[in-house]
């Protein structure tokens, strides 16, 4: 039983592994067995085919985040600060993980119809955990009236397509800037007032 384990988690680690090595994310069960050190026929033995991998390679990068980010938040009071916080979590994962950031936002959304939907449901959940920050913001009347759907959608999307930029076209020349200028333009963006700052 520990074997089969530790055979499935080979598994997934190479499917991480190949896709971050792989032009646009296209990958082969053949390429991930051959990375993992198993036969082809072994691999249908732990999962039906590549998208129920990929499937499992998605759940467990989300939950990865996730709970890096819930960490991070905990140390604040502050909505704004754990906002901030949550924004600075990813972009440092992200930069330091860029194997990381190119599977979950450039390969995942575009490899099949349904990881694409798992890849949807994902950023809805990430919209909706925002979203939640944002309402509490707007009942402590600390930002002004707004669509928090809405706001927190753009949110999301301005932070994943500056990322994805950054990822296709270089990284920016001065980090520090770079971080802070995302961070406040997404700030302004809810209405959270210069003299917060």
């Amino acid at each position: 039983m520990k074997s089969s384990k530790k055979l499935r988690a080979k598994i997934i680690q190479a499917a991480k592994e190949v896709l971050a090595a792989s032009e646009g994310g296209k990958i082969s069960v053949k390429a991930i067995a051959k990375k993992a050190g198993i036969a082809t026929g072994t691999f249908y033995l732990y999962f039906t085919n590549k998208e129920a991998l990929l499937d499992t390679v998605v759940q467990e990068l989300y939950a990865e985040l996730l709970d890096i980010i819930k960490k991070e938040r905990a140390a604040y009071t502050s909505v704004f600060d754990k906002l901030q916080a949550s924004m600075e979590v990813c972009i440092r994962i992200f930069l330091k993980e860029k194997h990381l950031a190119k599977i979950l936002l450039q390969y995942f959304p575009q490899i099949t119809s349904a990881v694409n939907t798992k890849f949807t449901d994902i950023e809805n959940d990430l919209i909706k955990f925002t979203k939640q920050d944002l309402d509490e913001l707007l009942a402590l009347k600390l930002i002004p009236e707004q669509d928090t759907l809405v706001s927190a959608t753009a949110f999301v999307g301005t932070f994943r397509e500056v990322i994805l930029s950054w990822l296709n076209n270089g990284e920016p020349e001065d980090w520090d800037k770079a971080l802070q200028t995302l961070i406040a333009y997404n700030m302004r963006g809810i209405g959270k007032r210069s003299e917060d700052w």
